[in-house]
C-alpha cells in the first residue's frame, strides 16, 4: 500500500501491519511531519491525478466545527399569525387619525456649547505643549507615545526548521533540534520555550518549559535580546520513558 504526505506530497510505501501498530499515523521521511495515512491510501504509487481509495466504512476525520446563526432575509421572515388578534384593532375608530411627529427634539442649550468648549480646551493644551514653559509640558512617554508597544514572543518568534531523531549513544534519549528566527522589526527578549513531545497517535508523552539558560550557550547573556532576522539554533538532549516520541511542538512566551 502507499500513502502521500499532505504537506510535501512525498509518496510513502507502507505495510498494513505497520498501520495497525501505529493506529494509522506515520511519519513522513521527507519533511518529518506526522500524518494520518488512512486519509489517503493508494494501491499503486500515486501520481498527481491519482484518487485515494474511497473511505467507505472508515470513521470520519475530526474537523473543526463552526456554528453560525441563520439570518432571515425579507422573504423568509415570518408573517403575522392570523390566529392572534391584532392589538391595534381596538384602537381604530371613526375619528380623525393622528399623524406621528418625526421632527427632532430641540437640542438643550448646554449641549450646544459642550463640543466647542472641549475644542477650545484641547487647542489651549496643544499650544501650551508646544509653546509653553518646560515645567508645564508633558513628555510623550508619559502619555504612552514615543516608546513602541512591546512585542509578544508568540508573534515575533517563528520556527523555521525542526528535527527529531534518536540519540546516537543513549538508548532512552532523543535529540530535538530547531532553528528560531525573530520576525519582528526590533529586538525581543530570549523567549521561554514550551516543548511538548508526541507519540505516533499524537498523544502528549512529555512536556517541559525551558528558560533561556536551559538552551542558550553558557557564554550568552540570559537577559539579552534576540535581534531581528537572526537565526537561533537550539539543540536539546531529552531523556524519555516508555514509547519513543515521533514528533514535537514548540510555543514561545
Amino acid at each position: 500500500m502507499y500513502t502521500r504526505c499532505e504537506h510535501c506530497e512525498a509518496v510513502l510505501p507502507i505495510r498494513p501491519e505497520d498501520l495497525a501498530q501505529a493506529g494509522g499515523m506515520v511519519r513522513c521521511g521527507s519533511c518529518g511531519r506526522t500524518i494520518n495515512a488512512l486519509s489517503a491510501m493508494y494501491r499503486e504509487p500515486p501520481t498527481r491525478s491519482s484518487q485515494p481509495i474511497p473511505a467507505d466504512g472508515m470513521p470520519p476525520m475530526l474537523s473543526p466545527r463552526v456554528e453560525q446563526d441563520a439570518l432571515l432575509d425579507g422573504d423568509d421572515a415570518p408573517g403575522p399569525d392570523p390566529a392572534r388578534p391584532d392589538p391595534l384593532a381596538d384602537l381604530a375608530g371613526d375619528g380623525p387619525a393622528s399623524e406621528p411627529d418625526f421632527s427632532p427634539d430641540p437640542t438643550p442649550r448646554w449641549a450646544r456649547w459642550l463640543w466647542p468648549s472641549i475644542a477650545v480646551i484641547a487647542l489651549a493644551a496643544l499650544a501650551l505643549q508646544f509653546f509653553g514653559p518646560d515645567s508645564l509640558r508633558v513628555e510623550p512617554a508619559a502619555l504612552g507615545f514615543g516608546a513602541p508597544p512591546p512585542v509578544e514572543a508568540s508573534e515575533a518568534i517563528e520556527l523555521v526548521s525542526r528535527d527529531l531523531h534518536r540519540h546516537p549513544s543513549l538508548s532512552d534519549a532523543v535529540i530535538v533540534s530547531a532553528v528560531l528566527v525573530n520576525r519582528a522589526d526590533r529586538p525581543v527578549p530570549w523567549p521561554r520555550i514550551d516543548l511538548r513531545l508526541f507519540d505516533a497517535s499524537q498523544q502528549v508523552i512529555g512536556q517541559r518549559l525551558l528558560e533561556p539558560v536551559d538552551y542558550l550557550d553558557p557564554s550568552a547573556n540570559p537577559d539579552g535580546m534576540l535581534a531581528p532576522n537572526v537565526r537561533l539554533p537550539v539543540v536539546l538532549e531529552m531523556v524519555v520513558e516508555g514509547s519513543a516520541p515521533s514528533g514535537f511542538s514548540m510555543s514561545f512566551h
